[in-house]
């Protein structure tokens, strides 16, 4: 069915960390919220694990972080779903929390921490609209603009399908985009080694 499409086209896109349209994972919410937020989550825990990947930390950051589904009420726990990111986040930054703990126990043993805790703070900056650092300025409050975003209410018909579809293309190609993407690489860097140094680019 359409919607069994959606949500394989949405897990594709969560599997490979590429892009993805917010419609279609809310139409994926909506249509199975458990196994949506299976998915949802299971690729938040890979990206936070240390050490982090830092392309897919830029993927979640502008698609998964950004998404309005945070704000949804999370299936069977009683909890939001951004409840459900924070203890993701604190139960992946816990074994850094206590590696760090544990280096600062050592400093304080060290025989010049004394002196390094007598070390005066300074201020060079303490206000933001400082000139020196020209935050807060009118130009610069004059520059930001507000966007809106318009929901138009359509009953379910064939613009909805085609809006449907259109959202699930969209999610398919970027998806196989990238499964392909390294044996696009390998192939294109044969053919054109011979012809210099070769630099990938995205697919």
């Amino acid at each position: 069915s359409t919607l069994a499409t959606v949500m394989q086209s949405v897990n594709d896109s969560f599997e490979t960390y590429s892009p993805f349209l917010e419609s279609a994972l809310l139409i994926a919410w909506l249509h199975d919220s458990k196994q949506c937020k299976s998915i949802v989550l299971k690729a938040c825990k890979k990206v936070l694990q240390a050490p982090i990947n830092a392309d897919q930390y830029d993927w979640f950051k502008h698609y998964v972080f950004s998404s309005s589904i945070w704000m949804l009420p999370s299936p069977e726990s009683g909890q939001y779903m951004y409840q459900e990111l924070l203890q993701v986040a604190h139960s992946m930054s816990s074994h850094i929390i206590r590696s760090m703990d544990s280096i600062y126990n050592h400093l304080e043993k060290h025989a010049e921490w004394p002196n390094v805790q007598a070390i005066a703070n300074q201020t060079l900056i303490s206000r933001q609209d400082d000139k020196s650092v020209g935050l807060l300025q009118d130009h610069g409050l004059k520059a930001i603009l507000e966007q809106k975003t318009a929901v138009d209410d359509d009953e379910m018909g064939e613009s909805m399908k085609s809006f449907i579809d259109s959202n699930v293309a969209v999610n398919m190609l970027t998806s196989t985009a990238a499964k392909l993407n390294n044996e696009f690489q390998h192939h294109i860097n044969t053919v054109m080694s011979g012809c210099g140094q070769f630099k990938e680019a995205p697919m």
